[in-house]
């Protein structure tokens, strides 16, 4: 099998995430599903949660410390509900434009320790890989031994995910251009920042926070930090705004494109 090609899906692109009850962006997300089906090496896509997922996990306390046991779990069945009915929408359109989908729900097999990845097994994963189907998978709740539950986002999938399968590329997908100078709700005009590397890292991670809609998975300076990990792996790491039509189809196409690049070792 080829080196995996891992595509993530930003929530704030593929749902309306301000949307309640949630609700899938059917325009944007047809236009993706278009775009993934010139990949030419085996594909993982890797959906954010979204209006999907944040909502729900902050109307059951996820992300505030002083929820109980008890409240966190109580979340479980309103998050996988809504999880599965955007991951299923996102893989009857993959089929629809030509790209065999095989949907996987961390929930089922994926167990955490303290916030952290504790088990989780790929091996069916790559076998699916294997078949030539594409993997959907997405962020999730899932039972932690210290906490109950937690969530595991997809930023982490696609770290974790890239480590395991000898990853050729990890593009994460957002609602700006890349890695931004300002906040943008403070300064619209705000930059991005075209390589982060080993001068810069550190004064990036320093500027950058939390995202400023509901979300219960860290923001921009998580997503930075995990894919770091990354940096010495001889893999190609952009953060792009999937929001403009083409610039996905550049990054498959190995095509010059605006986004960020991440480039420490």
């Amino acid at each position: 099998m080829d080196n995996p090609t891992i595509v993530k899906l930003g929530g704030s692109v593929i749902t309306h995430k301000g949307s309640s009850p949630p609700r899938v962006n059917e325009k944007h997300l047809r236009r993706i599903a278009e775009e993934l089906a010139v990949c030419n090496s085996p594909l993982i896509v890797v959906l954010g949660g979204g209006a999907h997922g944040h909502q729900a996990a902050h109307r059951h306390g996820f992300g505030i410390p002083s929820s109980s046991p008890k409240q966190l779990l109580a979340g479980i069945p309103d998050i996988r509900h809504n999880m599965s009915l955007l991951s299923s929408r996102v893989e009857d359109e993959m089929n629809r434009q030509g790209v065999p989908s095989v949907t996987f729900s961390p929930f089922t097999f994926v167990t955490l320790r303290d916030n952290l990845i504790h088990d989780f097994p790929i091996g069916i994963i790559k076998k699916t890989l294997e078949a030539e189907a594409a993997v959907i998978i997405h962020g999730d709740v899932c039972f932690d031994e210290f906490k109950s539950v937690s969530i595991l986002s997809g930023d982490t999938i696609a770290v974790h995910l890239a480590k395991k399968l000898a990853t050729k590329a990890v593009f994460i997908g957002t609602n700006v251009d890349g890695v931004l100078e300002e906040d943008p709700q403070i300064n619209p005009r705000a930059q991005y920042i075209p390589l982060i590397n080993r001068s810069n890292f550190r004064q990036v991670l320093a500027h950058t926070g939390p995202s400023s809609d509901t979300d219960v998975t860290g923001g921009m300076t998580k997503k930075i930090s995990e894919l770091l990990e990354l940096s010495n792996q001889n893999v190609d790491i952009a953060i792009f705004n999937l929001l403009i039509p083409g610039r996905l189809t550049d990054l498959l196409k190995e095509k010059p494109t605006i986004c960020t690049r991440i480039q420490i070792s």
